[in-house]
């Protein structure tokens, strides 16, 4: 594998290329999920952004990026990056962090501060290139955002989501992408008085969540890959959904903020960590560990 280079897609050949990488990402068998390429084209050219990205030496596109220019309903811009997807053999190369790292730069150059998307809160993988790589927050959770999805990844899960906002100027985010913000383990934020407030009951089971927690940090376990327990336990899987789901409303009710992921990858463990903290405190790069 050869370096990686990302550059805004301009020509047909391309946008119909992009199709393929959203398909192969996906691990879909057809095209229902991806954004046809008339689509890509037209987003390009009316003040969106596509990027893609390309293996240096072979010139194969192997990851892309799209959204547009979105607004709130009190009024405020930002940008809305819809999906960024790499094809399956280049999936942990890094291509997806240089593709979000393009897409930051060319969306300051467009004056904007917040990047939004939706993601999966119930994929480890996600929860740990969104919040503990990117440096996102989360306070809105949404069930069934999509209905229901056909792909690999998502089939027989439902499609509920989060929406990441990726305040982009913060220090926050600019200390995470230099990898000075770096969490320690779920352990000492134990120490520290953090409260689990989701735990595991054996290799597949959940446990019952505890939703009137008032600890100022609170941990909710993930299973290391949903993905293997719906295909051992469908329904193992689902109650993992509704757990979650349960844990992110009932605390992003009460104020907390969604602002990591912390691993122990010996164990294989990991806990999306929930603060009560104001977010401009946050977004100074404030962390609970550094208290």
């Amino acid at each position: 594998m050869g370096r990686i280079l990302v550059r805004r897609l301009s020509r047909p050949e391309e946008f119909l290329e992009a199709l393929e990488v959203q398909r192969d990402a996906w691990r879909a068998s057809d095209y229902t999920e991806a954004a046809p390429p008339h689509v890509l084209r037209g987003m390009a050219d009316n003040g969106g952004l596509v990027l893609g990205a390309f293996d240096e030496d072979s010139g194969e596109m192997i990851g892309v990026s799209y959204g547009f220019i979105a607004r709130s309903p009190d009024g405020e811009y930002y940008f809305y990056s819809h999906a960024t997807g790499v094809r399956e053999k280049w999936k942990y190369s890094g291509a997806g962090f240089a593709l979000k790292a393009a897409q930051r730069r060319e969306v300051l150059d467009m004056g904007y501060s917040l990047i939004k998307w939706t993601f999966d809160p119930l994929q480890s993988l996600n929860a740990r290139f969104n919040y503990s790589k990117l440096g996102v927050i989360v306070r809105n959770y949404y069930r069934d955002y999509y209905g229901e999805m056909t792909d690999s990844i998502n089939r027989g899960l439902g499609s509920d989501r989060v929406k990441a906002e990726w305040w982009v100027k913060s220090r926050r985010v600019e200390d995470k992408l230099r990898g000075l913000l770096v969490p320690p383990t779920p352990e000492a934020l134990v120490d520290l008085g953090g409260e689990i407030v989701l735990e595991a009951c054996s290799t597949l089971h959940v446990c019952k969540p505890i939703l009137d927690s008032n600890a100022e940090i609170v941990l909710m376990r993930l299973p290391w890959s949903i993905s293997e327990v719906r295909d051992k336990d469908r329904e193992a899987a689902r109650a993992w959904r509704l757990a979650v789901r349960k844990v992110y409303e009932a605390y992003l009710a009460k104020g907390y903020i969604a602002v990591e992921h912390v691993v122990s990858k010996k164990e294989r463990k990991g806990y999306t960590l929930f603060w009560r903290k104001p977010l401009e405190k946050v977004l100074e790069g404030e962390a609970p560990w550094k208290q």
